[in-house]
C-alpha cells in the first residue's frame, strides 16, 4: 500500500472476489475466494457511490470499484467513523480498513466489511490499490475454475486500464458515452463490444473507450452485471 498517506497494510482483494467469499470453518475469522484464503482483515479503497442511514446515522457505505459493488458496515455506536462519513462527499474515493464479515445473499454466501477505519484518499492512492491489488489476483488466477477465472481475468484487465492515464483528452463527453449505452440494449443491458466500437465511430481510440467505461464504472454510473455486458447504474 501507499504508506505515505498512512493507509495500514492488511490482505487486499476487489469487490468481484469479495462477492464470492465463504468463511473458513474453525479459521479464525478468514474467508476463502475461489483463489485463496484471506485474514479476517483487509483493506479497501474504491468510490462512494452512497450512504444508508437509519434514524440520523449513516450505517453503511455503498462503494464501487472497477469489478464490482462493497457494502462498508459502520457501527452506530462508533461516533466518530459516523463523523467521519458524514463528511464524505458523493462521489469520492474513500479508503476502508475492517473486518470481512460473511453474510447470505439469496442462496450464496457474500462478504461485507465491517470498518474500524475510514478515510478519504487521492485519486493515486486509489490507482495504487487497484495496481497492487490486481498483480496480486493475477498471480493466484490458476486457483479458481476455468470460468471464474476468465471472467475474474476482465474484471481485472478493466481495472488496470481505469488506473492509468488515458492517451489523450476524451473526445466525446462521459453523457454521451452513457446514451450510447442506453441505445444499445438488448432487454436490460448492452454488449460491452457494442459499446465499445460505437465509441470509437464517435472518434476514441479502443485505449480511450476501454479506460471510459472503467472510470465510469468506478464511479458508479454503469456496471458489469455479466462479463462482456454494460448496464447504467
Amino acid at each position: 500500500m501507499n504508506t505515505s498517506e498512512n493507509i495500514v497494510p492488511a490482505s487486499q482483494m476487489f469487490a468481484w472476489e469479495m462477492a464470492h467469499a465463504s468463511p473458513v470453518n474453525g479459521a479464525n475469522g478468514r474467508c476463502r475466494t475461489p483463489f485463496g484464503i484471506f485474514s479476517k482483515e483487509t483493506a479497501y479503497i474504491g468510490t462512494l457511490i452512497e450512504t444508508v442511514s437509519s434514524g440520523d446515522k449513516i450505517v453503511s457505505l455503498r462503494m464501487s470499484d472497477p469489478t464490482g459493488i462493497c457494502v462498508v458496515n459502520i457501527d452506530p455506536r462508533a461516533e466518530q467513523l459516523f463523523e467521519i462519513a458524514k463528511e464524505l462527499d458523493i462521489p469520492s474515493f474513500v479508503y476502508v480498513y475492517g473486518t470481512i464479515r460473511t453474510r447470505m445473499s439469496g442462496k450464496a454466501p457474500a462478504a461485507e466489511i465491517s470498518a474500524t477505519v475510514i478515510k478519504p484518499v487521492s485519486r493515486n492512492a486509489r490507482n495504487s490499490w487497484i495496481l497492487e491489488t490486481a498483480k496480486d489476483a493475477a498471480g493466484r488466477l490458476s486457483r479458481g475454475e476455468e470460468e471464474e477465472r476468465e471472467e475474474y481475468r476482465s474484471h481485472l484487465i478493466n481495472a488496470v486500464s481505469s488506473a492509468k492515464p488515458a492517451e489523450k483528452k476524451q473526445v466525446i463527453s462521459d453523457e454521451e458515452v452513457l446514451s450510447i449505452i442506453e441505445s444499445l440494449y438488448e432487454g436490460k443491458r448492452a454488449q460491452r463490444d457494442k459499446v465499445l466500437e460505437a465509441m470509437q465511430e464517435r472518434g476514441m481510440t479502443k485505449q480511450q473507450a476501454v479506460e471510459t467505461i472503467a472510470r465510469l464504472m468506478e464511479e458508479g454510473e454503469c456496471y458489469a452485471p455479466k462479463p462482456d455486458f454494460i448496464k447504467l447504474a
